[in-house]
């Protein structure tokens, strides 16, 4: 989930690689008086293997029970002198009794980069998940995992993956960081995980999805295309609020495409806090009418940039402060460009509020009413604590993982190696396989409040992906009432199952 990567996520993965491991000098205290020291000549590098647990349970969903196996454990990845370079961890679910060539298996993971995939195996896919009030707000604590309804289990295998350096993942040593932390270098190493895991579950006839959440996107396109260009054919990939195209998110001088991007995901977020006039009924209308309106009138005026007209400028701001649900003055002195973290204060400033990148509808509480930036993310703040807790309580004592290295919810990944000089982009990948593969799919999952990988910025990509109109209609999107992570609000949750049973399905049956 997470596209941002927190400076204090530094800590507890240099913490790790630092730590003494097995064969210490067991002497902890003051140095014996009576006995020299032994000098230790190499330093301790920190065990990083786990060893697998495989564990047995049923799950009883609307479709009935579901008997399956859970196996944690890692997957080694080996230099070319069959050395370990890397261990990944996954957790996979498999259930009992189905015939292998049949069962469709789903590989998911999260994004960042440096981001475990905690969020969707306790969000979604899982037979358990964070226990999240039904609207996606913070829950009193303590935590624990409850049965998941809405697990993907129902129709689909479920390996959930931690990227290197995540959760339970490891590099074996810090100067192995530049071989894995990086767009091209992690499509890789997904990818002979992907490889590897059908070997040794003996997997290679079963039909393949890929499923990836935010940065998993430009993973998830990538990955799609590598896979196809080793032997691997995927039957679709699955973009749950992801991207693959950063030009679309990160804005600079000229690049008018991120205003374009957001610009319909607040309007949604102004229109549920009951910014916008009553005329408008519900948040798809809102979404459809200013897609309309940039499509028109907005994208032409940003391009024209300053040659526009005083009184253009003050026509488009007029609609601008409609849509948006902020002042007219506001818009005029953004010249005419609101950026999404403008939107976070400036939408409920009045209030004392922020509203969340992740999520919209998600407040929290300011000290000041002035200032640009927030004290935080409310929609961060409302599932951290949950999906930690009940994640940590569930591996120990659900699939009985026995480690003492730390589930790192965000990893040190930095520096992360991208195209020099360019935005960092997938899309031209996922096009290839699209077009070399006419029986892949791909299904863009969009949240109407995602103010962090907005739905319009998926749109505007997948428009410039240069596909003839048939190979184009193998693309679909499915919109939720909720945010970045949508699966925490209940209704969405169950869409989400929905969606992607039925986009599984068809792409089997060759629809």
């Amino acid at each position: 989930m997470r596209y941002a990567l927190s400076v204090l996520s530094l800590i507890p993965f240099f913490a790790v690689m630092l730590a003494q491991g097995p064969g210490q000098n067991p002497q902890t205290g003051p140095r014996s008086q009576t006995r020299p020291p032994v000098a230790d000549a190499s330093p301790v590098v920190p065990a990083i293997e786990i060893a697998p647990s495989v564990t047995h349970h049923t799950l009883t969903l609307p479709s009935g029970a579901v008997t399956y196996t859970a196996t944690a454990a890692q997957i080694p990845l080996r230099n070319e002198a069959g050395e370990v370079e890397c261990r990944m961890f996954y957790v996979a679910y498999t259930k009992d009794g189905a015939e292998a060539h049949n069962r469709p298996v789903t590989f998911a993971f999260n994004g960042g980069p440096g981001s475990a995939t905690l969020w969707l195996h306790m969000g979604s896919l899982g037979p358990k998940r964070a226990p999240m009030n039904d609207d996606g707000t913070l829950p009193n604590p303590p935590y624990e995992a409850v049965d998941n309804m809405d697990s993907w289990l129902d129709f689909t295998d479920v390996v959930v993956i931690d990227a290197p350096g995540t959760g339970y993942s490891r590099i074996a040593r810090p100067d192995l960081a530049s071989k894995y932390f990086g767009l091209q270098p992690d499509i890789a190493a997904f990818s002979s995980f992907i490889r590897n895991w059908l070997t040794s579950h003996k997997r290679w006839r079963s039909p393949l999805f890929v499923a990836g959440e935010s940065y998993g996107g430009i993973r998830g396109s990538g990955l799609s295309n590598a896979l196809f260009r080793s032997g691997v054919a995927l039957n679709g990939f699955v973009s749950i609020s992801g991207t693959s195209n950063f030009m679309t998110l990160d804005g600079m001088r000229g690049n008018d495409s991120t205003y374009i991007s957001f610009f319909p995901s607040m309007a949604a977020c102004a229109w549920y806090h009951h910014k916008l006039a009553p005329r408008f009924k519900d948040v798809a209308s809102v979404v459809r009418e200013t897609q309309d309106w940039i499509d028109k009138e907005y994208a032409p005026a940003l391009q024209r940039g300053d040659s526009l007209s005083p009184k253009e400028k003050e026509h488009i701001a007029d609609k601008m402060s409609e849509y948006l649900g902020i002042s007219k003055k506001y818009c005029l002195g953004a010249n005419l460009r609101v950026t999404e973290r403008q939107m976070f204060r400036e939408l409920l400033r009045d209030e004392g509020l922020t509203i969340g990148r992740y999520d919209g509808r998600l407040t929290g509480k300011e000290e000041l009413l002035v200032g640009e930036r927030g004290s935080g993310d409310p929609s961060d703040d409302a599932t951290t604590a949950p999906f930690t807790s009940s994640l940590n309580d569930y591996l120990q004592n659900d699939l009985a993982i026995k480690t003492d290295l730390p589930y790192l919810n965000s990893g040190n990944v930095r520096p992360w190696a991208e195209p020099e000089g360019s935005y960092a982009e997938t899309a031209s990948d996922l096009r290839s396989v699209l077009a070399r593969n006419q029986h892949f799919r791909a299904l863009y999952c969009c949240g109407y409040y995602d103010l962090a990988c907005p739905l319009n910025g998926t749109i505007y990509t997948v428009n410039h992906m240069g596909l003839d109109p048939v190979t184009r209609s193998h693309v679909s999107f499915q919109y939720y009432p909720a945010g970045h992570m949508m699966y925490i609000e209940k209704s969405s949750r169950k869409k989400l199952h929905d969606d992607v049973a039925k986009f599984e399905a068809d792409c089997l049956s060759g629809r």
